[in-house]
């Protein structure tokens, strides 16, 4: 169907964009008698022909329709007197029916533009809300974390000051043991010296110091055990130290993470306000 559109204002133009994307609507000619009409322009992008001589468009042939858009009487009756009885024309009253026709349609796919933005854009909000879910999940389980691992240290710390206790009580009776050894040496010295040759106090006196000697050796062994565990204690100490600090490093990336997302979802907010606006207009 071969259509020429006569007035190429705002009318025309609305028409013009709605019709030629048709397939059935062949959009041949437009006219105006200003080349800067807005329809002259569109017609122009899309390499329909353009005139300013409505002679021209009458003269067209096998014209199906011709929509005028003008509303001149005079305009009116040139084409009627001039047409092909072919051409079937579409006048100005009929033609602005068409206009809010195509005004009510270009309004509707709009708002159904913005509907499907609103939706997409829901879309991405719904994912962002679930990325901050899983975010402070990440931050709850690092806060647990870092009380399991306050709890571990203080254990540690507690061991380590009961084998420090108890290295306490061995030095202390290693120290009593040796002055008892120094003790038990100086009788032993006082009994030699009385009995002279027969010996049989010192022999007793010497397996004393022998005994106290060994005590003194288990006690050097208990010593080293407990300062190995101590060593224990505190590596393990050292170790939950770093592993608190890693956590913290965790925490505060994820924590930044979380902000970031944050951030998006008050633009996100701003957008869809905007669109809100322009579908309730």
């Amino acid at each position: 169907m071969k259509i020429a559109i006569v007035g190429a204002g705002q009318g025309g133009s609305l028409i013009l964009k709605s019709l030629q994307g048709l397939e059935e609507a062949n959009i041949v000619a437009i006219c105006d008698l200003d080349p800067n009409a807005p329809g002259m322009i569109l017609a122009r992008k899309l390499g329909i022909r353009t005139t300013n001589n409505l002679d021209e468009i009458l003269k067209l042939p096998n014209l199906d329709i011709i929509i005028e858009v003008t509303g001149s009487k005079k305009v009116q009756e040139i084409i009627y007197n001039n047409k092909a009885s072919s051409t079937t024309v579409l006048e100005a009253q009929a033609a602005k029916l068409m206009m809010n026709i195509i005004q009510s349609r270009e309004k509707m796919l709009s708002q159904l533009q913005y509907s499907e933005q609103l939706a997409s854009m829901a879309h991405v909000l719904n994912n962002e809300v679930a990325q901050i879910v899983k975010a402070i999940n990440k931050v709850a389980a690092g806060a647990e974390e870092l009380a399991i691992q306050g709890t571990q240290l203080t254990e540690s710390a507690n061991k380590a000051r009961t084998y420090l206790q108890e290295t306490d009580e061995v030095l202390s009776f290693i120290k009593n043991v040796a002055s008892q050894t120094q003790l038990l040496g100086l009788n032993a010295a006082i009994e030699a010296a009385r009995v002279g040759e027969h010996g049989r106090g010192f022999a007793v006196v010497a397996e004393e110091i022998r005994k106290l000697a060994e005590n003194s050796g288990a006690s050097v062994n208990q010593i080293a055990n407990t300062i190995k565990s101590i060593e224990q204690s505190m590596e393990q100490i050292i170790q939950g130290v770093h592993t608190t600090s890693s956590t913290s490093q965790q925490q505060a990336a994820v924590t930044q993470e979380v902000v970031s997302i944050i951030y998006k979802l008050e633009d996100m907010a701003v957008k869809l306000n905007e669109i809100a606006q322009k579908v309730s207009a």
